[in-house]
């Protein structure tokens, strides 16, 4: 994305990129944009929530269980109107320049199927956020530690099972090493995204046709990115197979309930919070007629099965 904007504007318009912690603390990026520390930031919506309020988890959070996918956020996002809620919720902070979206994450890694609702009963399970939440409203125990924590954590029985990302960013953590099962699909975290904060200042001082250059890479290449996790993620499937992953799917029993006590505390966070209800009534609008129009026409059969 950042050598296309480079390359569609001549070479005038050059981003330099940074890891987290490298200028700033990685959760710390959205109040040094603000600050004009950093020019532009890959928003982390769930850091966010301490800034914005739970509102944030509507724009595209991952672990939002039984909520929205990429493809869904997306439409939202960039057609139904999601665009101006983001702009709204980061406005003492910064202005919007894109959205990029990410994949679905497996359900969970395991030592035993946790497939069904009696299944999970009991079990130290890593999480964190609002899945964490939701979680333990099935007698789970919740232990939320770091990534670089999992492997180690797992492997030495201080927790049962975890979730952490999608197959193939999971792959390279050496997880089909020491759980024998994985579960799909990732009803937990159907989809994930995060805004690009863009500084005021530094956003006004663009020329306007570099401005829109930059909203039109972050639109396709995100796009274009989160196509490619999906086939990742395929890939990586079949080498979990290959290496005697056993994979479970989780029940209907158990989706329909996670569906269920997740809309019973988004329903909570309505009555609590005001901007949460803005965000969630506009979204909720949209997401109904894309999902009415993307059942009818989603096929059965292909001959590509």
């Amino acid at each position: 994305m950042v050598a296309a904007v480079e390359e569609m504007s001549g070479g005038g318009f050059i981003i330099k990129l940074h890891p987290g912690n490298e200028i700033v603390p990685t959760y710390e990026q959205t109040e040094a944009m603000r600050d004009g520390v950093l020019d532009m930031c890959h928003s982390d919506l769930g850091a966010d929530m301490a800034l914005v309020g739970k509102r944030a988890l509507l724009l595209g959070a991952s672990g939002y269980p039984a909520g929205t996918t990429s493809e869904e956020d997306f439409a939202w996002i960039y057609v139904g109107g999601g665009m101006d809620q983001i702009t709204q919720v980061f406005k003492d902070y910064g202005y919007p320049a894109g959205w990029l979206g990410e994949g679905q994450e497996v359900f969970c890694y395991s030592h035993v199927p946790l497939d069904t609702i009696e299944s999970l009963d009991g079990i130290k399970f890593r999480t964190i956020g609002f899945w964490a939440e939701v979680m333990g409203t099935f007698g789970v125990s919740v232990v939320t530690i770091s990534g670089a924590e999992v492997y180690p954590a797992a492997e030495k029985g201080v927790i049962d099972a975890f979730e952490y990302g999608g197959a193939a960013l999971n792959w390279p953590m050496g997880f089909h090493e020491i759980m024998a099962y994985m579960g799909t699909p990732g009803i937990h975290s159907p989809g994930a995204g995060h805004p690009l904060l863009t500084n005021f200042d530094s956003w006004n001082k663009l020329p306007d046709a570099y401005k829109a250059i930059l909203q039109s890479a972050i639109e396709v290449y995100g796009n274009e990115w989160r196509a490619s996790l999906i086939v990742d993620d395929s890939k990586a499937l079949k080498m979990y197979e290959d290496y005697g992953t056993i994979r479970f799917t989780v029940g209907d029993e158990l989706q329909a309930e996670i569906a269920k006590r997740s809309l019973e505390i988004t329903m909570q966070y309505v009555a609590e919070e005001p901007g949460f209800r803005e965000v969630w009534e506009n979204k909720l609008a949209y997401i109904k007629l894309y999902k009415e129009g993307k059942n009818a026409i989603t096929l059965k059969y292909s001959i590509y099965k």
